[in-house]
């Protein structure tokens, strides 16, 4: 028998500012069942801790418990109260905060499953297998490269957005100086060789456009790559094949280790001259 779900995703967000965040759990409750579940990561949780670099493991570990008890009382409340109340109790706790936890705004599902159940599959989806992406890597590189650049005092590169004729794309490593100089790691970890190609021509595609309209030279492009981990001929060969292809296109790549490369093209974008990657 089918059920009405509401269901909302636990977001840890340290920094307001940057408005970057992980998610780390999910509510949910079945008015009509009585029901309120809830599903929360480790307080010891290294995925999130390796994101947010400058966060203490002991602030997220403290962050984490203090959900832990409201959402535990949330449940023991819920368990003498009529649907009405589970409805507005669940919006209560989800409602903008300035807090260190933040959460989406309600979602509904329909479907046959237990809630426990439910829980469990959404806690899955989407948190577990956010920490697998393409996405969630390419954060990691550019918190690295980051790091790095901040150490080496060369800061001029920012999070800024260029704009093509028709689209806005956002990068996350600008330098707007004598020219404009991107830095843009890609991740190519997936497990089927078609998504490694996929994620090639989707951002071969923004390059072209961008640099057809004036936006962005080709020379002026830096990719750090991260390629499969797995010992798979077909990944490898993808990933081969997409190196090759951005090579043909113009663009610079380097292994997303090479820090050496990085530096240089982070110093190259201070000079009058442009950037030429040395091979």
């Amino acid at each position: 028998m089918k059920t009405l779900y509401q269901y909302a995703i636990v977001r840890f967000l340290p920094h307001a500012e940057t408005g970057e965040f992980a998610n780390v759990g999910i509510v949910l409750c079945a008015p009509e069942q009585a029901a309120f579940e809830f599903r929360l990561a480790p307080t010891r949780f290294a995925r999130v801790t390796d994101f947010f670099e400058d966060v203490e493991g002991k602030l997220y570990k403290t962050t984490i418990t203090t959900v832990q008890n409201e959402l535990k009382r949330i449940k023991d409340y819920t368990t003498t109260v009529l649907p009405k109340e589970l409805v507005a109790a669940m919006q209560e706790l989800v409602r903008p905060r300035e807090t260190l936890v933040r959460y989406s705004d309600l979602r509904t599902m329909y479907v046959d499953k237990k809630p426990a159940e439910l829980a469990d599959h959404l806690f899955e989806q989407l948190v577990h297998r956010t920490f697998l992406t393409e996405e969630y890597q390419e954060q990691l590189m550019v918190r690295a490269i980051r790091a790095q650049l901040k150490t080496e005092k060369l800061t001029h590169f920012k999070k800024q957005a260029l704009a093509g004729r028709y689209d806005e794309i956002t990068f996350p490593l600008v330098a707007k100086t004598n020219d404009t100089f991107v830095i843009r790691p890609l991740a190519f970890q997936h497990k089927n060789a078609g998504k490694i190609l996929d994620h090639a021509q989707t951002w071969l595609g923004r390059f072209d456009r961008l640099a057809q309209n004036d936006v962005l030279k080709k020379d002026n492009i830096l990719l750090p790559l991260q390629g499969p981990t797995q010992t798979n001929t077909k990944l490898a060969g993808a990933f081969k094949e997409v190196e090759q292809e951005f090579a043909q296109c113009g663009l610079h790549t380097i292994r997303y280790n090479d820090t050496k490369a990085i530096t240089a093209f982070a110093k190259q974008a201070l000079t009058a001259d442009g950037f030429h990657l040395a091979h």
